[in-house]
């Protein structure tokens, strides 16, 4: 899978980017708001192993995408689009963004998980897409707002947090919402 913008290319991480992924999630600075640490390579072979499965499912369910820059081509994040099919829901996914520190404040995240969300409605056609931090996570706030998603709920003492229990907060946008601002 292909998703390109002006600046990026959004595609399946194949197993060449084991590397890059163990760098990305591996790093101390990038990992710092989640629990994803891979304390070594063999941790990202595993975790890329069940990813590459996991992108043969039919219907497909999870969308984890490297991030690469087109100048100069590099993978410098991942993005995630995990939809959940339910009878009751119809569908909805939710969205998550990963970067390597020195292409943060650039706008990339944002640039990529609006094409994650145009994929999100107009391909898979789901009807809500949500995404969720802490709230002490400021620059991952403002990429929700930057995607256009507006906050639904503040959580409060909802995540332990180096030893403190502290808020969390959850944006989302409707697929009615994302044409409407299309339009």
């Amino acid at each position: 899978m292909f998703l390109k913008t002006k600046r990026l290319l959004l595609r399946d991480l194949c197993e060449e980017d084991i590397n890059d992924a163990y760098s990305l999630f591996s790093n101390k600075k990038a990992m710092y708001f989640l629990d994803l640490p891979h304390l070594n390579i063999e941790h990202t072979r595993i975790y890329m192993e069940k990813l590459l499965q996991a992108n043969q499912e039919n219907p497909r369910t999870r969308y984890e995408l490297a991030v690469v820059s087109l100048n100069p081509e590099i993978l410098i994040g991942i993005v995630d689009l995990n939809v959940e099919f339910t009878p009751i829901i119809d569908s909805r996914a939710d969205l998550s963004y990963y970067f390597l520190p020195e292409f943060w404040h650039m706008g990339y995240a944002a640039e990529a998980g609006k094409a994650l969300i145009k994929f999100g409605f107009e391909v898979l056609s789901v009807n809500k897409i949500t995404a969720g931090c802490l709230k002490c996570n400021d620059a991952s706030e403002k990429v929700m707002i930057n995607c256009n998603m507006q906050k639904e709920a503040e959580l409060k003492k909802h995540t332990k947090f180096n030893g403190e229990w502290v808020n969390r907060v959850e944006y989302a946008i409707l697929k009615d919402e994302y044409f409407q601002q299309s339009s």
